[in-house]
């Protein structure tokens, strides 16, 4: 993803940070590992980034970049149906917690504060429930909002579980049951065939 970057030492910091990260987890992420991956001196790293904290969350940040751009090019579907839309924005979340196993749970941590771009996705969730509501296409009792809630809490704990084992052979017939499942539940028509 950051292979391309300017050849600058802010851009060669972050590459090599973000290389660690999705290699060996961001806890493998020291300032000593990074700046000899990028061949630049720490002082340096210090200059464009404060501390390993915030090198942990410029990473952070660019992992959102390649979700957000890898949600836009998967998820845009014509389809007029929204369970295919739902089901569509589900795999892909779970096809990015899969490509980027060791980096997700940074992404979306289960304690502590969240990232910024994380209610930031919940809102372009909301959105897309928001339209499913304006539709019609709810199932009777549930609300965008309980949509929305629902959707995270069930595709944080499938993302989660398949990041810590991505290479289970029952990840993707997990993912297909809980989210049909949700989607059975949650939208008029059932799951998407």
């Amino acid at each position: 993803m950051l292979q391309n970057t300017a050849s600058d030492a802010r851009g060669r910091l972050l590459a090599a940070a973000f290389e660690i990260a999705t290699r060996d987890g961001v806890d493998a992420v020291s300032t000593r590992a990074v700046c000899a991956a990028a061949g630049v001196q720490a002082p340096s790293l210090y200059y464009h980034f404060g501390d390993r904290s915030g090198l942990v969350r410029a990473v952070v940040d660019a992992a959102f970049e390649e979700y957000f751009h890898r949600k836009d090019t998967s998820t845009s579907t014509d389809s007029a149906d929204p369970r295919a839309r739902v089901a569509a924005g589900w795999d892909a979340h779970i096809a990015f917690a899969l490509a980027y196993p060791l980096l997700y749970p940074a992404m979306y941590p289960t304690s502590g504060p969240l990232p910024s771009q994380v209610e930031q996705s919940g809102a372009l969730l909301r959105a897309g429930f928001d339209e499913i509501e304006r539709a019609g296409a709810l199932r009777p009792g549930i609300t965008a909002a309980l949509a929305t809630d629902a959707l995270r809490a069930a595709l944080r704990g499938v993302a989660h579980a398949v990041a810590a084992n991505p290479d289970s052979s029952d990840n993707d017939a997990t993912s297909a049951v809980v989210r049909d499942a949700l989607i059975q539940a949650l939208v008029a028509g059932g799951a998407p065939d």
